[in-house]
């Protein structure tokens, strides 16, 4: 009897593993991302793109959070240098942008992405814009010269424009994270004054023959190049930088090049 009561028992135990196991068969039918998303920030008065950087965590990053669950948790997201991005792993679903620590003003807005191919760019009002840049070698001089008209775009929140800084690296991510040139005393304005509307047209250079600037210029090669303009006051506490589009520039006085392969 107690045989028989054993048999049954490791025969009912087995049954019961036999049954479970074929659980453990199945492949996982959780749906894999169904939609991509790709954008702009741009500029909400001039419709300009609002540049970046990229491998900088103060201003290459934007927040967005999933909708329609009972914690929302901040998804990273990342901006390209240009001013772009894109996030080819995402579900369809409602969604919310929201930034508050960003080279432009706070900003939300709520947006839908739809299963395939979405686009959604965002209106944003930067601290400082670029009206227009150029970017010149002049080759008796040895010097890269740039010439730039910037506006803060609220002198009531940021009245300081506290330095317009002319950058220079070895690749297009130049900025002020990557610059082999900060140590130029000419390629920096410091506190510049800008009129009511709060414009001020600035020169800065970077001196190829200055022993501070040896490790861009020790080899014959390709630089690249941007301005970066940084205001503060009562907004932008925290010193984010706005940004000119990157350029390359070569040390023969050819004119130089907007990059765009981003």
């Amino acid at each position: 009897m107690i045989m028989k009561n054993i048999k049954y028992i490791l025969m009912t135990v087995v049954a019961a593993l036999f049954v479970t196991s074929c659980d453990w068969f199945v492949l996982d039918n959780m749906e894999s991302y169904d939609a991509k998303v790709s954008g702009k920030f741009v500029d909400a008065e001039t419709g300009a793109l609002v540049p970046s950087e990229v491998y900088s965590s103060q201003t290459g990053v934007f927040k967005i959070y999933e909708l329609g669950w009972d914690s929302e948790a901040a998804q990273t997201w990342y901006i390209k240098n240009n001013g772009t991005y894109c996030n080819n792993l995402v579900w369809a679903g409602d969604y919310r942008m929201e930034t508050n620590d960003a080279n432009y003003y706070p900003f939300s807005q709520e947006f839908k992405l739809k299963k395939g191919n979405n686009e959604v760019d965002f209106a944003v009002k930067p601290f400082v814009r670029f009206l227009n840049q150029e970017f010149s070698y002049d080759v008796a001089a040895k010097k890269i010269k740039a010439t730039c008209t910037v506006q803060v775009t609220d002198p009531a929140q940021t009245n300081t424009l506290k330095e317009v800084r002319l950058c220079c690296y070895t690749d297009c991510h130049v900025g002020t994270s990557f610059n082999n040139c900060k140590n130029d005393a000419e390629a920096v304005a410091s506190n510049v004054q800008f009129d009511a509307d709060g414009k001020a047209t600035v020169t800065v250079y970077i001196d190829t023959q200055d022993s501070a600037n040896a490790t861009e210029f020790k080899y014959e090669r390709v630089h690249y190049v941007r301005l970066a303009a940084l205001a503060t006051g009562n907004a932008n506490s925290a010193s984010r930088y706005n940004f000119t589009q990157t350029y390359s520039i070569a040390l023969d006085g050819s004119a130089a090049v907007e990059y765009d392969r981003w």
